[in-house]
């Protein structure tokens, strides 16, 4: 097969061991954060998920008033 690669990610989470079907978390070569659940993969930079994560998880409520209640009703869904 000439389109063959060494995969070089480094599990370290399985949801399911030995279910490689079950969500995942993986370092990759380059020390990225790669998340995988329903078959899809995100990769990003560990600054880059807490920066996420910061905007998702915390409500800043100096924000204008709207933008409080969106931030509080996407919480609801984590």
């Amino acid at each position: 097969m000439k389109n063959a690669v060494k995969n070089t990610d480094r599990e370290i989470w399985r949801l399911k061991p030995d279910d490689y079907y079950s969500p995942s978390i993986h370092v990759t070569e380059n020390n990225d954060i790669g998340i995988k659940v329903g078959g899809y993969v995100l990769v990003a930079p560990v600054k880059e998920w807490f920066k996420a994560g910061e905007r998702v998880f915390t409500v800043n409520e100096k924000l204008p008033n709207w933008q409080v209640k969106l931030a509080y009703w996407l919480m609801k869904w984590k």
